[in-house]
């Protein structure tokens, strides 16, 4: 599991999974209350995902930050995916 590096929020984990798959994507927790997860290159209507972990509401204010970083850091973290993501398709390519 890898911390999301090139931005953060008060509140808010955000990491990608080392064996995750695409699309390209970020999760982002706030404790108690909802995990997402976050589609960054996708358009702000489609986003966010809800992870079935946790029911609780997002506020308009979260999603609107969440969305608002991700679009703003969109490369970097595309960066980040591609160091720190090992996606299971592309271990068995050689």
């Amino acid at each position: 599991m890898g911390k999301v590096d090139c931005f953060s929020m008060a509140g808010v984990d955000c990491w990608f999974y080392s064996n995750d798959h695409r699309p390209p994507h970020f999760n982002a927790k706030k404790k108690g209350q909802w995990c997402f997860k976050v589609f960054f290159l996708e358009h702000r209507d489609r986003m966010l995902k809800r992870e079935k972990s946790l029911r609780g509401r997002i506020s308009r204010k979260d999603r609107n930050a969440l969305c608002a970083m991700a679009e703003l850091y969109r490369e970097d973290l595309l960066k980040e995916w591609e160091e720190k993501v090992n996606e299971p398709d592309s271990q068995n390519k050689t």
